[in-house]
């Protein structure tokens, strides 16, 4: 699709998801934008093999989350034509397959009821088959439909929120109206409980003050001994 750019920010995700990740998104654009944020890894060199459009920069990530999202999504606007939809998309979330073979058609939909975004379903993986949902404990991405897609408007003026972390992956200010697609994402971040001990040592370092962890204790319940699971269900799996 020559109107969809897609891609974030990645840092070291050689041996996570980066393979797949970009195989995935492959398919259904060939412009992939990259911000390799100081990789010590071989994270840049298997990006090159996939796309030209990758942009370096060192540790900004420090600098704040808001940052690093809002020079992607700028690099991202200046490959795009006003119109095309930019997908930041972070290097743990994969597609689904029939999500990719419908992605076209979800698309079409949007822009035929003059959308300004796609909003699509995101699962926290906590295994292969299931995810977790537990409102009580913070897990509540699989409850509402998070806009990914959003189309450009080279004539607005776009800002992301001024939180340090936890800022999102879309402008705040970048639609209007979003169209609520059958569009799945698999969330992989806490798919093992080796990722689940990474993220706990990750948020000790970029959100020491607990800004989500204090609401609702999402933090403390990464290593739940018994989480509430649901089994994941593919929208399009009843579609021939």
């Amino acid at each position: 699709m020559n109107n969809l750019i897609i891609g974030n920010c990645i840092y070291n995700e050689e041996h996570r998801f980066l393979i797949p990740w970009l195989e995935t998104i492959s398919k259904l654009t060939d412009k992939i934008v990259i911000i390799d944020d100081g990789s010590t890894d071989n994270s840049l060199s298997i990006c090159s093999k996939y796309t030209q459009y990758i942009f370096q920069t060192n540790r900004m990530y420090k600098l704040g989350e808001n940052k690093i999202r809002k020079l992607w999504w700028d690099k991202a606007s200046e490959i795009a034509n006003n119109g095309d939809f930019l997908f930041p998309i972070d290097a743990d979330n994969i597609i689904t397959n029939n999500s990719i073979l419908n992605f076209e058609k979800e698309m079409s939909i949007c822009q035929k009821l003059d959308g300004d975004a796609i909003s699509m379903h995101c699962y926290d993986m906590w295994n292969e088959k299931q995810y977790r949902e537990d409102p009580e404990r913070g897990w509540i991405q699989s409850l509402i439909p998070y806009t990914f897609c959003v189309k450009l408007n080279k004539n607005r003026e776009y800002y992301f929120s001024d939180m340090y972390i936890h800022c999102g992956s879309v402008p705040i200010n970048s639609y209007f109206s979003a169209y609520y697609s059958k569009l799945q994402i698999k969330h992989l971040g806490f798919s093992t409980p080796e990722l689940r001990k990474e993220k706990i040592e990750f948020y000790k370092e970029y959100d020491p003050y607990d800004i989500i962890g204090a609401k609702n204790k999402k933090y403390a319940s990464f290593l739940d001994e018994n989480p509430i699971l649901k089994n994941f269900k593919d929208n399009f799996e009843d579609i021939k």
